[in-house]
């Protein structure tokens, strides 16, 4: 399935950047009802809650659909006395409505990331080697919603 892919990939690339993509708490705190994609565990014992989207159905254009399956993901760690640190949202696209939503949520407050812009940050930080692993910050306190990879990777030359 193209979905199944698309997690498989951007957890792939999520490891290549360095980060400590942790199986084992996401196996540990996923039921049968909630399946978080991607756990990426940070340095501050906090994680990267990542949620992959690829269908463009109407459900997952809408933005609430998703902030309720946040939400739930969160109270799950939660109950595990895990703490996230950040939500980020990766998908092909998001409509301007869906960026609209988002940025409007200040109690979710999720960064959204295209996958071109991951393939664009991805492929700038395999090209450099200033960096052993991407900082962690260049996600988790991105300016805008919407991360913009140019900004991404003119930080990361620095």
């Amino acid at each position: 399935e193209l979905g199944i892919k698309f997690e498989e990939v951007t957890k792939a690339m999520f490891e290549d950047l360095g980060f400590k993509v942790d199986e084992a708490l996401r196996k540990q705190v996923n039921t049968k009802r909630d399946k978080i994609d991607i756990l990426v565990s940070l340095d501050d014992g906090q994680v990267l809650l990542v949620e992959c989207k690829t269908a463009k159905d109407s459900n997952y254009n809408k933005f609430s659909a998703i902030t309720r399956q946040l939400n739930a993901y969160r109270a799950l760690l939660s109950s595990q006395n895990v703490q996230v640190a950040k939500c980020l949202i990766v998908a092909p696209d998001f409509s301007e409505d869906f960026v609209a939503d988002a940025e409007m949520d200040y109690e979710l407050a999720p960064s959204l990331l295209t996958a071109s812009a991951l393939y664009a940050i991805h492929s700038a930080f395999k090209g450099q080697s200033k960096h052993k692993a991407m900082p962690q910050k260049l996600f988790s306190h991105a300016r805008d919603v919407l991360i913009d990879s140019d900004r991404v990777v003119k930080a990361m030359s620095r």
